[in-house]
This record gives C-alpha cells, structure tokens and sequence, in this order.
C-alpha cells in the first residue's frame, strides 16, 4: 500500500507518460527539422533543375582559340573527346547564345588538363552587360558542377587566371535551366 495520496500517485504516473510524450516530440521535431535542412540544401536546388543541357549546339564564340582544330563550337557539340582551347594568356572567355532569356540553375564544366583556377559564370540579356553568378578563384578542373542562379540570354565563362602555362581548355560547357 502506497504511503502517498492516490492523487498525487496520478500525478506521477501522468507526468512520467508525459516526459516520454515531450522527449518523443522533441526527437521528432529534430528529425522533422534535419529532413528540411536536406531537401532546402543544393541537392534540392540540383533537383530542381531541368534535364536538359540547354547550351548543346547553341552558336558558341569565344575570345580567342589556340588554333583551327579548338573552336568554341566544340564546348557545345555533346562530345567529350572533343574541345575548346584558348590563347595562352589572361584573360579569355567561352561564351554560348542560349537563344532566349533563360532562367539558370547549374552549369557543369568538363574542364581539359589546363583548367581555370579563377574564373566567373557571368550572364548577359544583350551580350554587353553581364553580370556574375558564380565567381572562385579556388577552381579545382575535372568536373565542375555549379549550383547557380540566374538568367540571361548569353551565358560565358570569364576566365581570369589560368591553372597552368596553357590556355583554358573545356571539353563540355554545359547549362540547365530551372
């Protein structure tokens, strides 16, 4: 037999269900909270992108090329084996006509050996004014995929400083849309 009032006994119990009830809700708040942080994160915002290289065959110029057998046009012909090339020297720029104002969400660069180490994503409604959307000057070569947002009709890479002794050299400048 219990010492202690049957309603105080109550309270005990009630408030022992209720601790569990309150730690369960908490944890259940925390996963709810990690789970949002997941989905709002660049995955999501990759997610959210079209599939659809927007750049493949759009006219393709560039601020120089190392010779004939580099043109611009082949950044955006869907071939890895082949690429564009450019001068040898700072700066220098790949630049595609999307055709229309586009809205932008990643572009992925498939850079050759001789990479950019600074560099910009810039675009442009008039091919004159542009404006940055990505900018480091810690750029790594091999593949780069760049969670970005923007919009414009021109698109460029507006390289600043190269990786190496050569000029910049992009097999694929691709572009998807939101």
């Amino acid at each position: 037999m219990s010492l202690l009032p049957r309603t105080l006994s109550r309270r005990r119990r009630r408030s022992g269900a209720s601790a569990i009830s309150i730690i369960a809700s908490f944890f259940i708040l925390a996963a709810t909270c990690l789970s949002v942080s997941v989905i709002s994160g660049p995955a999501a915002r990759a997610a959210t992108c079209g599939t659809t290289n927007i750049a493949l065959h759009q006219p393709t110029t560039a601020s120089s090329i190392q010779g004939p057998a580099w043109p611009a046009s082949n950044a955006t012909d869907g071939n890895l084996s082949t690429r564009w090339s450019s001068a040898f020297s700072d700066p220098q720029w790949l630049e595609v006509d999307l055709g229309s104002t586009q809205s932008i969400c990643q572009v992925v660069i498939h850079w050759e050996t001789a990479y950019a180490k600074a560099f910009q994503i810039q675009t442009s409604n008039d091919n004159s004014t542009w404006t940055t959307i990505y900018s480091t000057t810690t750029g790594t070569g091999g593949t780069q995929t760049l969670n970005i947002t923007g919009s414009g009709r021109y698109i460029r890479m507006y390289g600043t400083a190269r990786a190496t002794q050569y000029g910049y050299s992009i097999y694929e400048f691709q572009v998807y849309p939101s």
